[in-house]
């Protein structure tokens, strides 16, 4: 039992920042946290249930099975080390646009979810382009289906 909301999520957290999301079914937010000196404030918390926009799916397309070039580990760090369009992002559109995509997911407006998806996808892939050295994770199969 968790000690207090969100604990198991913080916990995943520390082995992969994306597996926080993991524990729950549906639509998840990961908070971004720091006011907590340990960081515990960095948990994922449930936007919507798996059964409150039942016509939306997730496709995954695995386009290779070769290990990634740059892993997500060492990509985010070289990113916040090398980036300015990285900490840009941070202060000024990820709270913006997780408001939007939040709000669009509540109402099931498609086309807002949609649109902030991909521009949100555009520029986590510049910010890749962005770092020094770059970061290449999609190739000419995942930009064709694009």
């Amino acid at each position: 039992k968790e000690s207090y909301p969100g604990e198991f999520t913080a916990i995943a957290r520390q082995g992969s920042g994306s597996a926080c999301r993991s524990l729950y079914g549906g639509f998840v937010a990961w908070r971004a946290g720091g006011e907590k000196s340990d960081w515990s404030d960095s948990i994922a918390e449930q936007v919507a249930d798996e059964a409150h926009w039942g016509e939306v799916r997730a496709v995954i397309c695995v386009v290779s099975d070769a290990k990634k070039e740059t892993s997500s580990t060492a990509g985010m760090s070289t990113s916040v080390a090398t980036s300015e369009l990285l900490a840009f992002r941070a202060k000024e559109v990820v709270s913006k646009r997780m408001k939007i995509i939040e709000e669009a997911i509540k109402a099931k407006d498609f086309e807002a979810f949609g649109k902030v998806t991909m521009m949100d996808s555009n520029q986590f892939h510049a910010t890749c382009l962005d770092t020094y050295p770059p970061i290449f994770y999609m190739n000419d199969v995942s930009r064709s289906i694009v």
